[in-house]
């Protein structure tokens, strides 16, 4: 059984403004030390996923376990309230690798690192939690999915999964020492005509080796931090140039 994102939430997450507490109201505060991760990581190819979002528990499911929904099936799915559906992206790296459910401890092994729920007949797996919502500019205030352009809207998630590129990224920087790197876009390919932040740059990065994005924030944690542009495309924050996030 594959358990695998389409999105990443790749984890943007279909949630309101008013579902994500920003990162001031939920205390939001993690190390930028890399969390561990199994010492034989089991990478897959990408593959389509059935993904609901529990918009009253903040929590992100997958199609899996012992009686998924059939492929066959989801398009005539239909979850009702808390539930919905969400969305497909198109995605840009390799392979993934996704090893336990974000309340499950890093020393779990087996079937004991997925928690199991049911939903209307079917068996899913925790695959994501949503954290906080940051904005950039700060002051700024903007739509979750659709931000104007010159903003970029930054969601927190639990998510204990792995990235692997093995060829040239799309790289978004700050300027400071902070990098991000492109992982699906709404379109199908990177569009680099993209209205940033002042001091933030776009650029295609030939690899000299494999990037693995792994989560951060030591122990059993597994942040990510996942931003969104204008053009619906989502990235993830691979480098910090401060000790926690957010910065002292």
């Amino acid at each position: 059984m594959r358990y695998i994102s389409v999105w990443v939430i790749l984890p943007w997450l279909l949630i309101s403004a008013c579902g994500i507490p920003t990162v001031e109201k939920a205390g939001l505060k993690f190390s930028t030390e890399l969390s561990p991760v199994p010492a034989e990581m089991v990478w897959q190819d990408i593959e389509f996923a059935k993904e609901l979002i529990n918009q009253s528990k903040q929590l992100v499911v997958v199609s899996g376990g012992d009686n998924p929904v059939p492929l066959d099936e989801w398009d005539a799915f239909t979850p009702g309230f808390p539930w919905k559906k969400n969305i497909d992206r198109n995605l840009l790296f390799d392979k993934t690798c996704f090893y336990r459910s974000p309340d499950r401890p890093a020393d779990c092994s087996g079937a004991d690192c997925l928690s199991f729920h049911e939903y209307k007949g079917y068996t899913w797996v925790a695959l994501a939690e949503p954290v906080a919502v940051a904005f950039v500019p700060e002051d700024e205030k903007t739509d979750l999915l659709h931000p104007d352009p010159g903003t970029l809207v930054i969601k927190t998630i639990r998510k204990c999964q792995a990235l692997m590129y093995t060829d040239s990224i799309c790289q978004l920087s700050d300027g400071v020492g902070n990098l991000y790197v492109m992982h699906a876009t709404e379109t199908g390919e990177p569009d680099l005509d993209v209205t940033l932040p002042a001091g933030w740059s776009i650029s295609w990065v030939q690899l000299a080796d494999t990037l693995i994005v792994s989560p951060f924030g030591g122990g059993d944690h597994c942040y990510f931090n996942i931003l969104g542009d204008h053009l619906g495309q989502g990235y993830h924050q691979y480098r910090f140039a401060d000790a926690f996030y957010p910065a002292d």
